[in-house]
């Protein structure tokens, strides 16, 4: 038995068989490899979401670094309004020098001091108390208040009583009030804690 293909049988076998080919290449190599290109295009925005992350967080780290710098100079600033906590002793010894100073700046001799011992504020800080008796006019106690303000070392006023020693009816005609008021302050330092050995 002998087949016999005419052209136009031969012609439609052969355009058959490219069909087929053309088929099996889109099936087998072009959609596998549109499907890549899709995964890669998602895997490409990803990576470039996760890069704008990364550049945002370096923008971030420098200014952060920057924070970090200044927060811990402004920290050892405050330190060093501290009164130095090594020893309570020396801390209060400190404190007493300091207000004494001020008090000599504007003229007032103090009449009664009292420190109290160191206490404990928090986990970090101590407290040192102290107690003034004294005689002066208004000008050198708005002075000695300023002068307190203006220590090198934080100190505060915790609390002021201030009693007229005599009572006056008129101004003088020349001068200040000589001695007219009686104070009694209650000061505060900050002192830091010694470390823990």
């Amino acid at each position: 038995m002998k087949i016999e293909l005419r052209e136009r049988d031969r012609r439609a076998l052969i355009l058959l068989a490219g069909a087929g080919v053309l088929y099996l290449l889109l099936w087998q190599v072009a959609l596998p490899l549109f499907d890549q290109l899709k995964v890669a295009s998602g895997a490409a925005a990803e990576k470039e979401d996760q890069l704008q992350r990364y550049r945002r967080a370096l923008v971030r780290k420098g200014s952060h670094t920057l924070l970090l710098e200044q927060a811990r100079k402004n920290v050892a600033d405050a330190e060093g309004r501290l009164i130095r906590g090594d020893n309570p002793s020396l801390a209060s010894v400190e404190f007493q020098n300091l207000v004494e100073e001020a008090a000599k700046k504007v003229g007032i001799a103090l009449t009664q001091r009292n420190i109290a011992p160191a206490k404990k504020a928090d986990d970090f800080f101590n407290e040192i108390t102290m107690t003034l008796a004294f005689e002066c006019t208004p000008g050198q106690l708005a002075g000695l208040i300023a002068e307190l303000r203006n220590a090198p070392k934080f100190i505060t006023i915790r609390n002021a009583q201030v009693a007229p020693t005599q009572i006056v009816h008129a101004l003088p005609a020349s001068g200040e009030f000589q001695k007219n008021l009686r104070v009694s302050l209650n000061l505060a330092a900050i002192m830091a804690q010694p470390p823990r050995g």
